[in-house]
């Protein structure tokens, strides 16, 4: 049920999930603390009502109530701040590496990702999750610690009942694991429409003025239409599922809560049971149920976070690209006897052969699709070609330091941009040191 992929991404940050853990059972302790003074107390009302006892009998549960509440509020507290602060750890991580690995990555970014799927992906992709490690890891493991300290607690008092209220426990978990090959399927496609109508949207506003020049608009409303449709029905698929699976897990949850209250009672009338007990164990029933009831709740929001932490692994597991540590010597480069394929199938370039010169001004012309761009992308270092070799002045082009060529290099691309500043505070966002020439 974890992703020990997704894990591995929180570093140093996975203690704020332990010390999470670690209050709510401090939390948990706190709750049957002040459970068993509250029966005390009631059954000591009841003593007090029929024979006259004493009433500073009430004092001692009193203060037991008043400070388990006090630890109550703080560990609530104390748990809410880590996961605030785990959360904007692992947003702030998240971001800074899809962000470092986009640089290296270059032109290549975009191979096997759409600028706008890349957009959501660093925005609504690392708040989903943000929700998967700070509400459904916590949870988890909360949920797998809490029930057997229950039933500790709670076979010293009636066994049976234990037994049957843990046996119980298991079924939710079942439940989660029954739907949740489903789940990532409808939670994938999802993800995908999510990014397929953003990636639309974004085409649509970007080429508005081409539409309307061509007359094309009113044919691309009815393709964002039917694109909206389509993410609104696996919108519906996914409510649907997370219905069905919240109904089972109440049915399992409320089940067993009846039942263990229903063999409580029974142990009362059969004398087997005090009334005091009978009563924490009936409200201890349902806590039984409650952290795995979270937990299933929080497993709906955590099939969202990790098809969006699966997108984040793919886009930080594309290998680099390779780079040595010379420096450049002459800025003249040969393209010798290049072949190149993306897919290893088909031969974008074959045995493709150019030069340009230092201070020359050079243009390659050619039909669409012929490799015009992929001559580029080799130019700069973003692949290498499978046979053949790039040399600038006499050196391999994957010999060179990467800070060395670029310098040397840059590309101006179709789709490229220019902030609301000068072209100079543009430039000096890559070089603080930019002379006027």
């Amino acid at each position: 049920m974890i992703d020990k992929k997704l894990l591995a991404l929180l570093g140093p940050n996975k203690k704020y999930i332990f010390y999470a853990v670690g209050l709510m059972i401090v939390g948990l302790l706190a709750n049957l603390a002040i459970t068993a003074s509250i029966c005390y107390a009631i059954q000591y009302a009841a003593e007090y009502a029929s024979s006259g006892s004493n009433a500073q009998g009430f004092i001692l549960p009193a203060v037991i109530v008043i400070i388990a509440m006090a630890i109550r509020y703080v560990t609530s507290r104390s748990i809410g701040d880590l996961k605030d602060t785990l959360g904007r750890n692992v947003k702030k991580d998240l971001r800074q590496k899809i962000y470092d690995k986009i640089i290296k990555l270059g032109v290549r970014t975009t191979d096997n990702m759409s600028m706008a799927g890349l957009t959501q992906l660093s925005m609504e992709g690392v708040e989903q999750l943000d929700l998967y490690y700070s509400a459904y890891i916590p949870q988890f493991f909360y949920a797998m610690i809490a029930p057997i300290i229950l039933f500790i607690v709670t076979v010293r008092i009636n066994w049976a009942v234990a037994l049957v209220l843990l046996a119980c426990v298991p079924l939710i978990p079942m439940s989660i694991i029954a739907v949740s090959r489903y789940a990532k399927k409808i939670f994938a496609k999802y993800w995908g429409k999510y990014t397929s109508m953003g990636d639309s949207f974004l085409d649509s506003v970007q080429g508005l003025k081409e539409l309307k020049i061509f007359q094309a608009d009113a044919a691309q409303n009815i393709k964002m239409n039917e694109t909206s449709e389509e993410f609104r029905k696996i919108t519906m698929k996914v409510l649907v599922m997370q219905l069905a699976s919240t109904t089972i897990m109440d049915m399992v949850a409320y089940g067993g809560a009846g039942l263990g209250i229903a063999l409580t009672i029974n142990a009362v009338v059969n004398g087997n049971l005090s009334a005091y007990a009978a009563l924490f164990l009936i409200l201890v029933a349902v806590d039984f149920f409650l952290p795995l009831r979270a937990f299933g709740s929080a497993f709906h929001i955590a099939m969202n976070g990790a098809s969006a932490g699966n997108k984040i692994l793919s886009l930080l597991a594309q290998p680099d690209p390779v780079w040595g540590s010379e420096t450049v010597d002459s800025t003249e480069i040969t393209v010798k006897d290049v072949t190149f394929s993306y897919d290893g199938k088909r031969n974008v370039l074959k045995h493709a052969s150019m030069s340009f010169d230092s201070n020359g001004m050079h243009a390659i012309v050619g039909e669409s699709g012929s490799g015009k761009s992929t001559i580029v992308n080799l130019l700069l270092g973003a692949y290498h070609p499978q046979q053949g070799s790039i040399l600038v002045g006499n050196k391999p082009l994957e010999t060179l330091s990467r800070e060395s060529y670029y310098s040397h290099i840059s590309v101006v691309s179709y789709n490229t941009y220019i902030f609301n500043e000068t072209i100079r505070q543009n430039f000096m966002l890559a070089k603080d040191n930019v002379t006027d020439e």
